[in-house]
């Protein structure tokens, strides 16, 4: 967990379903395609214009159902696009324009079908979104801030998804003004559902940059919201209350969250979605470590690993094999431990995600030293501070110092380990976390201890025993 402070990090995905029915928000099936119930936008009509100019093409050209549909979407589904009862993906229909040897545009052609592309490249932003790819989103959200035809609704969902892009890549700060204006523009126009969203996203921002306090506001704004408006989304109520979990699970408060979290997953009656699921078990994870239960916790991990890599999100399983491995390293299994830091580095390297990379790379270094190979974390931390300085993340300097110190210490350098714990002792209270001044002063404190220091090793464990009481005391 990046810093040990971002939970459930995966509820932040947010599928914005603002404008939708809530029974429109399951995926379409295996081939890829979006069957969401079509409301005013974009239109039945549209829909219709837009299927019959794909099977005008497609009969010029003397082309079956089947052959177009090749191995991409089945028959059935090309079928219902052409009848308009379902909606291609922007992909989907790029494949489709290629192989009727048709631009994009030309199926796209009046303003009812401008409102189409306008729709489809939302739902291609937020499925990038799920898939962790959060430079894709922002991509597609630039092309559409080109557009001057966009209504405000339209702009406050391109301002949510763009700031749900910035969280993703590690800038909650930069979400917030965006938020900020989308917001103004919902309560000027009360749009309670959209409201209900911006709210939680405003929360998830201040928890990410570790608010806790300024997060709880924004979650319970957004869940009085939801019953003041009449919202009826029990997906993204559950939502909500997962990310309010998140904030007593960082309060220090495991078993009150463990609750918070089943209550969350019991609200939608059955109907979370993988993506909140995925998120609610890292959080019951992480609580259930914290409550001092690892094996629920690991089982918990795993299913929600499984759920993330079933959705690809790569970032978010990365971090669950990094969740795993701190539950495992912190219970004596170096060697499974680090097996998962490295495979969890690997997975965002090939993403190119730097947020999380380098608490990966000092988790296997750490890892390493565990397992009595001081010469493997020493080249690994090399690593992992190069990865920090591409960080916007504190937390991963100082999870690095740390693991320095305890290098230094097994190498017979005293002096330059209480440098290293010293920094990171810095570290924590400029980035104002108690958890991190806890895990760092305790360590600090066993190296004192071994090395005959008491009285200071006694001033050392103090210290993280009043940290981890004001942690719980949140």
């Amino acid at each position: 967990m990046r810093g040990r402070a971002a939970v459930g990090e995966a509820q932040n995905s947010t599928a914005i379903k603002a404008a939708r029915t809530p029974k429109s928000n399951s995926p379409g099936a295996k081939d890829g395609l979006q069957k969401p119930a079509l409301g005013p936008t974009p239109s039945r009509r549209a829909a219709e214009q837009m299927g019959r100019r794909i099977r005008k093409a497609r009969q010029e050209l003397g082309i079956s159902l089947s052959a177009l549909a090749g191995k991409d979407f089945s028959r059935s589904f090309l079928n219902q696009i052409e009848l308009g009862t379902a909606r291609p993906s922007v992909r989907n229909l790029q494949i489709i324009a290629e192989r009727l040897n048709r631009p994009l545009e030309y199926f796209l052609q009046d303003h009812e079908l401008s409102a189409t592309a306008i729709e489809l490249a939302l739902t291609e932003a937020e499925t990038c979104l799920r898939r962790g790819d959060g430079p894709g989103a922002q991509h597609l959200i630039a092309r559409l801030v080109e557009r001057q035809n966009l209504s405000h609704e339209i702009r406050v969902r391109v301002d949510l998804i763009q700031a749900e892009a910035f969280i993703r890549q590690g800038a909650a700060d930069e979400s917030i003004p965006i938020l900020q204006r989308a917001i103004a523009v919902g309560e000027a126009r009360r749009w309670y559902q959209l409201l209900v969203e911006l709210y939680d996203r405003m929360g998830s921002s201040h928890y990410l940059l570790r608010r806790p306090v300024e997060a709880a506001r924004w979650f319970e704004k957004a869940l009085a919201t939801y019953e003041s408006g009449g919202v009826s989304d029990p997906l993204l109520k559950s939502r909500v209350l997962g990310h309010r979990a998140n904030v007593l699970y960082v309060s220090g408060h495991p078993h009150e969250a463990i609750a918070a979290y089943k209550a969350a997953i019991g609200t939608a009656e059955g109907l979370v979605d993988m993506q909140g699921l995925a998120g609610m078990y890292e959080g019951l994870a992480m609580s259930f470590h914290k409550a001092g239960q690892p094996d629920r916790a690991l089982t918990y991990a795993q299913r929600s690993l499984r759920l993330y890599e079933t959705l690809q999100d790569i970032r978010m399983s990365a971090q669950l094999r990094n969740n795993m491995a701190n539950i495992l390293l912190e219970h004596g299994d170096a060697a499974e431990a680090e097996a998962l830091f490295v495979a969890g580095a690997e997975q965002l390297r090939g993403v190119g995600d730097t947020e999380l990379l380098p608490h990966l790379i000092a988790g296997a270094a750490e890892a390493a030293l565990e397992r009595g190979d001081p010469g493997a974390a020493a080249s690994r931390l090399t690593v992992a501070l190069k990865a920090a300085a591409s960080s916007n993340d504190r937390i991963a300097l100082l999870t690095i110092e740390r693991v320095m110190g305890r290098l230094a210490d097994a190498t017979g350098k005293t002096a330059e380990a209480r440098q290293h714990f010293e920094r990171a002792l810095e570290i924590a209270d400029q980035v104002n976390s108690a958890v991190d001044r806890t895990r760092v002063a305790y360590d600090y404190a066993k190296i004192l201890e071994a090395s005959g220091e008491h009285q200071e090793a006694a001033r050392r464990y103090r210290e993280a025993f009043e940290s981890r009481k004001a942690t719980a005391q949140g």
